[in-house]
């Protein structure tokens, strides 16, 4: 549990005036350091007094977020969801950014000073909502291998681990799908010592039923990964192969679509997995259909009734969150009362 043992080292460093370090000859140790080796018994005791009196404010905070809105009821459906085993995580590029990778709009925005497309031309094809002829435009206007390069050097190198995506191997077996090119879950699973038994790129998993049905650990990678062309969606003319032409990935995200979802770090607006939901919704009905749910932060006039309405759609059933708040810490926070008298995250 590395994730919230170094949020206990922040809280005995803020204690103290500037970080908390230690000088001594020249040598620098934090306090916890000297803690942990000189009196590793005090150490431990310290640590476990630390995780109550975090586990209580996490369960506040989460309280609060939930006397928001109707998040409560919807809430307590989403956690039958997951007593029964039945909650499949859907994770966003979100729940990535506090390990140092961008969000698709800023990594477009990078992208951009890589081309001669202009400040001008990216920002009107972005207000549109077309991030996939924006990937594209930019993609054409770069020479052969140019595009990918640029790719896995963003995605397919190694951060540092950070934020509440750490604490999802604990909560969430067996299987969890993302859109993400980057290797966090992987990692994440890996430092826990779970990892999962099978990574499968979603144009080339077929027997992802399979898979389902035997609630064997799996990470799928729905549209593939940042080292490796083959399976990958992001470009217009990707989307439209595998969305459209051979409808692999609609196979998919209806194969996926029998168990309840849970969108943790996704921005649900114009998204091609949505608009795959949604037309499953409507050939299925709302009633045939498997409700869903997802962790959204609510922008200051923002129109929530409306955004309710275009979720409802697909039948994704929002838990909101202020915006202006701590992204990371509101999710921790929902995580810690999903798990609450289910699993004891603390357990490791």
């Amino acid at each position: 549990m590395e994730f919230l043992r170094g949020k206990f080292h922040q809280d005995i460093s803020a204690e103290f005036e500037g970080n908390g370090d230690i000088n001594i000859e020249g040598y620098t140790f934090s306090r916890e350091s000297i803690l942990e080796e000189m009196e590793p018994t005090g150490y431990e005791e310290a640590f476990n007094e630390w995780l109550e009196r975090h586990q209580e404010e996490m369960l506040r905070k989460a309280d609060q977020l939930l006397d928001l809105h109707d998040n409560r009821l919807r809430f307590n459906k989403l956690k039958e969801a997951y007593k029964n085993g039945a909650l499949i995580p859907f994770v966003g590029a979100g729940m990535s950014k506090s390990s140092g990778y961008p969000g698709w709009t800023s990594f477009l925005w990078q992208l951009r000073n890589e081309t001669r497309v202009t400040q001008e031309e990216l920002k009107v094809l972005l207000d549109a909502g077309k991030y996939e002829e924006a990937v594209q435009r930019m993609a054409d206007d770069m020479p052969a291998g140019s595009f990918d390069e640029t790719l896995e050097n963003t995605f397919g190198h190694d951060l540092d681990l950070d934020g509440p995506i750490q604490l999802f191997p604990f909560l969430f077996e067996p299987c969890v799908i993302t859109t993400n090119f980057d290797d966090v879950l992987k990692r994440c699973y890996e430092n826990a010592d779970k990892p999962f038994r099978d990574v499968l790129l979603g144009v080339d998993s077929p027997d992802l039923p399979r898979y389902l049905g035997r609630k064997e650990k799996v990470l799928v990678k729905l549209h593939g990964k940042a080292n490796s062309g083959r399976g990958r969606i992001l470009t217009l003319k990707e989307y439209q192969t595998h969305y459209g032409v051979d409808a692999s990935l609609t196979s998919r995200i209806e194969e996926v679509c029998e168990s309840t979802l849970l969108f943790i770090g996704c921005s649900l607006s114009i998204d091609r997995t949505l608009m795959a939901m949604r037309e499953l919704v409507a050939t299925k009905g709302h009633e045939s259909a498997v409700r869903h749910y997802a962790f959204l932060p609510l922008k200051i006039g923002e129109d929530r009734l409306a955004r309710r309405d275009q979720l409802a759609q697909a039948n994704i059933f929002p838990i909101w969150y202020p915006d202006e708040e701590d992204h990371d810490e509101c999710i921790e926070a929902l995580l810690h009362k999903l798990a609450d008298g289910v699993v004891d995250i603390y357990d490791h």
